[in-house]
């Protein structure tokens, strides 16, 4: 498989495709366990009386980062689409240009599935930070602070938007390999 060749792209883009599946799905899953877990939340009992403020602002920090890491996973396959509509483009400009092009594709093909990775290891590090906190405070009535209520519906609706581009991104590659036979014999670059 050379680089001009349509099936090297296929392959490459069904390989990003499902390393970002693999990856989002365990950000989302890991994302909606600590949204629960904050919007849940309640004072546990511990042998020292836990700071409320320093418990508070170093569990919605966590939660802030899964947010982030959340959201940069969920704009991943955006980059990725124009990236390569970018690099399609320069193709067309300017055909001296295959082989570069070409080459800069497959790299920035893996750069996207090992940032996705990047993603999924740095939300489910901070996912397990929120989940080993303990005397998380809770107000008079039994229920935690409104700061980390909010980052706990945050992180809920980032993780649904997540779960939104992964079912995407699943029914595209579904397509791309029920089409597989046909699309390897058309003869395209980009």
């Amino acid at each position: 498989m050379s680089f001009g060749t349509s099936d090297m792209y296929i392959y490459a883009y069904i390989a990003f495709a499902a390393v970002y599946l693999a990856a989002s799905c365990a950000v989302v899953a890991s994302a909606f366990r600590a949204s629960a877990g904050l919007s849940r939340s309640h004072q546990t009992t511990t042998s020292q009386e836990p700071s409320p403020a320093v418990n508070v602002n170093a569990v919605v920090c966590h939660g802030q980062k899964i947010v982030d890491y959340t959201q940069f996973a969920t704009l991943l396959p955006l980059v990725y689409i124009v990236g390569s509509i970018f690099l399609g483009s320069v193709i067309t400009r300017d055909v001296s240009l295959t082989r570069v092009v070409n080459v800069g594709w497959v790299v920035f093909t893996v750069v996207c599935a090992v940032a996705s990775v990047i993603f999924a290891a740095l939300g489910i590090r901070e996912s397990g930070a929120i989940n080993h906190t303990v005397g998380i405070p809770a107000d008079a009535s039994g229920r935690s602070p409104e700061a980390l209520q909010r980052i706990g519906v945050r992180l809920g609706i980032s993780a649904a938007l997540l779960l939104l581009v992964a079912v995407f991104t699943l029914l595209n590659l579904w397509s791309v390999v029920s089409s597989l036979e046909t699309l390897t014999t058309m003869d395209f670059l980009l």
